[in-house]
C-alpha cells in the first residue's frame, strides 16, 4: 500500500512540475509573435515618414515653369537678389531660402463692369475688355518696377477712367451704332496712358452694354408704333394698286367697247356708202332707154299700153269713139 501511494505522489509531482514550464513555453512564444510585427510596422511608418519628408523637401526646393510662362530666379544671399534673365519653360532646381518668380507672358484678357453717363444723361452699365501681356523682353523690368500686380496698379485704373469719358461723348441711341469707334478711342488712349511701361496692350472690346429701360421700353413702343403704321400704308398701297387694277381693267374694258363701237360704226358707214355709191351706179346706168330697151328684150314679157296725153294724164277712149279721159288697156 505505501508503494502504490509512493508512486501516485510521485506522478502527482512530475505533473506539478511540468505546468508552470509550458505556461512559460507559451508565454515565450505569445511575446515572441507580437513583439515581431510591431517592429516591422514601426519601420515601415519611419520609412514613409522620411519619403514624404524627402519628397517635400524636393518639392520645395523645385519650380516648374509652364509652357507660355517665363520666371525669374531670386537668391536671398545675393546681390542683386533677383536675377536678369528669365527662366524659359522646364524645372529648376533651387534651395528653400530661394525661389523663382514665374510670370504669364501670353496674351490675357480681363473684363471690367464700368457705369457710364452717356451725352444726353442716361445712366448706362456696360462690360469692357482689354487684352494685354507683358513684354518678354523687359520681364526683370516689370519684375522691378510693377511686381506680379501690375495690372491693378498700371492698365485698370486708365482702362476705367478713359472708358468712362468716351462713352460719355456718344448719346444714349447711338451707343450700338458707335461702339466700334468707341473701342478703337479707348484703345488708342490707354495705349497712349501705358507708353514705356514693359507690358502691351492689343484691343479693346464691348462685350456689353445694358441700355435704360425707360427709355428701352420707349424705343420698343415707338419700333412697335412705326411697323403698325408701315403696315398701313402698305396697306393703303395694296389698295390704291387694287384700285388702279380695277380702273385699269374697267378702262381697257372700255376702250375695246368703244373700239368694237367705233369699228361696227366704221363698217356700217363704209358698207353705206359703198351702197350709196352702188345705187349711185345703177342710177346713172338705168335710163329710160336701157329700161324700155331692156323690157323688149325679154321675150317673156307682157306689156299694157296705156296712151297719156299732153297733159300727163292717161287717155280713155269710149265705146262711142268720142276721147275722154280715162285708161286705155290694150293687150
Amino acid at each position: 500500500m505505501s508503494k502504490i501511494k509512493m508512486d501516485g505522489v510521485s506522478n502527482a509531482g512530475s505533473e506539478t512540475s511540468e505546468k508552470p514550464n509550458r505556461e512559460k513555453g507559451n508565454c515565450m512564444n505569445s511575446i515572441t509573435m507580437e513583439t515581431v510585427p510591431r517592429t516591422v510596422l514601426s519601420k515601415c511608418v519611419v520609412s514613409t515618414l522620411v519619403l514624404a519628408a524627402m519628397a517635400a523637401f524636393v518639392a520645395g526646393c523645385t519650380t516648374y515653369v509652364k509652357p507660355g510662362e517665363q520666371g525669374l530666379r531670386y537668391r536671398s544671399f545675393h546681390r542683386p537678389a533677383l536675377q536678369q534673365t528669365a527662366k524659359s519653360e522646364g524645372l529648376y532646381w533651387r534651395w528653400p531660402w530661394n525661389s523663382v518668380q514665374v510670370y504669364d507672358v501670353t496674351w490675357q484678357s480681363k473684363s471690367e463692369p464700368v457705369e457710364i453717363l452717356t451725352a444726353d444723361d442716361l445712366h448706362v452699365q456696360t462690360t469692357v475688355t482689354v487684352t494685354f501681356r507683358p513684354k518678354r523682353a523687359k520681364l526683370y523690368d516689370l519684375a522691378t518696377q510693377l511686381g506680379p500686380t501690375y495690372y491693378e496698379q498700371v492698365i485698370r485704373p486708365p482702362f476705367q477712367t478713359i472708358a468712362r469719358s468716351e462713352f460719355a461723348k456718344h448719346e444714349h441711341n447711338k451707343l450700338a451704332k458707335e461702339s466700334p469707334a468707341i473701342q478703337n478711342d479707348i484703345l488708342a488712349k490707354l495705349q497712349a496712358a501705358t507708353e514705356g511701361k514693359p507690358i502691351d496692350i492689343d484691343r479693346v472690346s464691348i462685350d456689353h452694354i445694358q441700355y435704360d429701360k425707360s427709355v428701352t421700353a420707349a424705343i420698343s413702343a415707338k419700333v412697335a408704333t412705326e411697323q403698325q403704321v408701315q403696315q398701313k400704308e402698305l396697306e393703303v398701297k395694296v389698295a390704291l394698286q387694287d384700285a388702279e387694277i380695277a380702273r385699269t381693267r374697267a378702262q381697257g374694258q372700255s376702250d375695246a367697247v368703244r373700239i368694237n363701237a367705233e369699228g361696227e360704226a366704221k363698217a356700217i358707214v363704209i358698207k353705206g356708202e359703198a351702197q350709196s355709191k352702188a345705187q349711185a351706179a345703177i342710177t346713172q346706168t338705168l335710163t329710160p332707154e336701157y329700161i324700155r330697151y331692156k323690157a323688149f328684150d325679154n321675150s317673156g314679157t307682157r306689156y299694157y299700153f296705156v296712151p297719156v296725153g299732153k297733159d300727163g294724164l292717161p287717155i280713155i277712149v269710149s265705146t262711142d269713139d268720142k276721147p275722154s279721159l280715162g285708161a286705155a288697156v290694150s293687150r
